[in-house]
């Protein structure tokens, strides 16, 4: 099955879907060849591994409607039956042979403008072997990672934000995957506003990069988004690449235009975010 969705629609998916007692985790299609991926903004079906215990998942199309006015129109919870006690996650997998388990995902108060936003896990990360492409946005994808750990979380705005890290065999691959990242996303304005124009949008896309430092690159895109992998309308999108060892993590978060009380991170902020991602990482790899 081709399934295609952006972390910030898999986040508000899996908040959903957590409300019926079941953590989604989005996998794209299996295989290594980009011909095996659905193409950018086509239409994509959920897949959602069945959480430990005897909980059900929730019905496909729920999920689906709510993760749209999670992004854009900051309720994400809106609609869904609501439980206070969701169901545990399901077990993490194990890493593959000869490759290290992923870190621990950062903690809610070292995201971004955390004070304000008041970020809270979602769930407990879930994490699986992988051996095909994940796409990250309409611009990026991640190739060759043995294992994926995803971790979810929810603003006190009801805006998503999520952490994907990937484990490598060897740091050499994940380096490779770190510069094919910014490769892509260097190329990303362009991709954006070829999407815009493709489906009848002024093409404004704007994408900067916001801050770097050894192995860490954070990038900001102002676009009125395209319906698929991202929810339409105006936002600012938040990405931040950070590789340490065989270990490449990417966070990302959106802002709705006009959100009230929404972040506003300076280049700054965005420079102490990638700082901390790395320190997270080295220290995890301290402790492993």
């Amino acid at each position: 099955m081709n399934v295609k969705k952006s972390t910030l629609v898999r986040a508000a998916i899996a908040l959903s879907a957590l409300t019926t007692g079941v953590l989604a985790t989005v996998t794209l299609s299996g295989g290594a060849q980009a011909s095996d991926v659905a193409p950018v903004g086509a239409p994509a079906a959920l897949s959602a591994p069945p959480a430990a215990g005897p909980a059900s998942a929730a019905p496909s199309s729920a999920p689906t409607a709510v993760a749209s006015r999670a992004v854009g129109g900051r309720t994400a919870s809106a609609g869904g039956p609501t439980t206070s006690r969701p169901a545990p996650a399901a077990p993490a997998a194990p890493a593959a042979r000869g490759v290290s388990a992923p870190p621990a995902p950062l903690a809610p108060a070292q995201l971004p403008d955390s004070v304000t936003a008041g970020w809270k896990p979602i769930a407990a990360p879930h994490t699986q072997a992988v051996s095909h492409r994940i796409g990250l946005n309409e611009c990026a994808g991640v190739d060759g990672a043995a294992s994926w750990q995803q971790q979810g979380y929810v603003s006190s705005f009801n805006t998503p934000a999520i952490q994907d890290s990937f484990s490598f065999a060897d740091p050499t691959a994940a380096q490779s995957a770190y510069t094919a990242v910014l490769s892509a996303m260097d190329g990303c304005q362009q991709q954006s506003r070829a999407l815009q124009t493709s489906s009848k949008i002024s093409a404004d896309a704007q994408v900067t990069k916001t801050a770097a430092a050894t192995d860490a690159t954070a990038y900001a895109r102002q676009w009125n988004a395209v319906a698929g992998m991202s929810a339409p309308g105006p936002q600012t999108d938040h990405i931040y690449v950070v590789r340490s060892g065989s270990v490449l993590t990417v966070l990302q978060f959106a802002v709705p235009a006009g959100a009230s009380g929404g972040n506003s991170t300076t280049a700054a902020d965005d420079q102490a975010t990638l700082t901390t991602i790395a320190a997270q990482l080295t220290s995890t790899a301290a402790a492993g």
